[in-house]
């Protein structure tokens, strides 16, 4: 005889109704899992998320029932539904919801017989046990531990667990002992609907320190091209007209515009010119007066080149004493050994 099906339960309508209620009075919602988090880290989640967000858990089976009594893209939200399941709605930005239900995650060691999701690496280096029946216990968990100086140290790095590998009993009790604590437990967002917008974390992961730095690029590069374009702007009106200046009084002093403002300039450009050029030219060309600004311009080189010949000197004169007394010494052995 077949089985006869009932009326739903109250409870299970009134549940379904109040997700389809949320569903349709917040803009956004997250489908997260909840796998692993404690009854009291959840008390301070919902406590933290207290007129933010309404976090609801509830029956896989029920919330997927209410997806479906729901118009527009919400039947999509049910592929990430599973597993250990929970609602949040909120009308926060959906990148900010993100980003506070990312810092709901702790530091949290492994478990016996968990299968770890990243590799756990041990540092070399001491640790702070006193030498005692510890040491046992971490070698069995496979770290190479030893007694230097009166400390239990590790003697080097080593990766006790590999990511996908299950972590035996003995290891996770040795981590604990170390307290390494390499997850973090806490409301893993799987996707957020915003208005009709599935996202999921590769979206919504943001780097800010990046996203910060492109900004400042892209600002900077910006100017640039203003400045160099001539584009006159409130943040480019100062650096254009102190660069028009510049760019006006180059020009007037190599075109020797006699203006008040370059005039210094001009002569002493003209003086080093006229000193530059009287250095290369023979004496018999030049006037007396010439001749002592020549011979002022190029004695501080003369006179370093007659140090480095008195250093190359000496130092060769030191050569030749040294190449006599090795000569010397030959000459000696050769006596004494006939």
């Amino acid at each position: 005889m077949a089985a006869v099906k009932g009326k739903p339960l109250k409870w299970k309508i009134d549940a379904v109704e109040e997700l389809r209620n949320i569903f349709t009075s917040h803009p956004v919602i997250a489908i997260v899992s909840f796998r692993d988090v404690t009854a009291r880290q959840m008390q301070d989640i919902r406590r933290e998320f207290k007129g933010k967000a309404i976090i609801k858990v509830t029956k896989n089976s029920l919330i997927e029932r209410a997806l479906d009594s729901v118009n527009g893209e919400f039947k999509k939200l049910k592929e990430f539904v599973g597993d250990q399941t929970a609602i949040v709605a909120s009308d926060i930005n959906p990148f900010k919801l993100y980003k506070l239900l990312e810092e709901t995650k702790v530091p949290s060691p492994l478990k016996p017989n968990q299968v770890s999701p990243v590799d756990v690496v041990v540092e070399k280096g001491p640790t702070p046990f006193p030498p005692g029946p510890i040491i046992g216990e971490l070698q069995l968990a496979g770290l190479p531990a030893a007694i230097e100086r009166g400390k239990i140290v590790i003697k080097d790095t080593v990766t006790i667990v590999k990511a996908g590998e299950v972590v035996k009993p003995e290891v996770a009790r040795a981590l604990e002992k170390l307290e390494i604590k390499p997850i973090k437990i806490g409301l893993d967002v799987r996707a957020i609907y915003d208005s009709g917008v599935i996202l999921t974390t590769d979206v919504l992961a943001i780097d800010e320190e990046k996203i910060k730095q492109d900004f400042a690029d892209a600002y900077t590069k910006a100017l640039n091209l203003a400045v160099n374009a001539a584009y006159v702007t409130p943040e480019t009106a100062e650096i254009l007209l102190i660069k028009a200046f510049t760019d006006a009084r180059n020009l007037a002093i190599n075109a020797c515009i006699f203006e008040k403002d370059v005039m210094q300039d001009i002569i002493t450009k003209a003086h080093s010119e006229m000193i530059a050029l009287a250095s290369i030219l023979p004496e018999e060309a030049l006037d007396d007066e010439l001749k002592n600004l020549a011979t002022v311009a190029v004695k501080p080189e003369v006179e370093e080149k007659v140090e480095e010949t008195e250093e190359t000197k000496e130092e060769e004169e030191e050569e030749e004493e040294e190449e006599k007394k090795e000569e010397e010494a030959i000459e000696g052995l050769g006596a004494l050994f006939g």
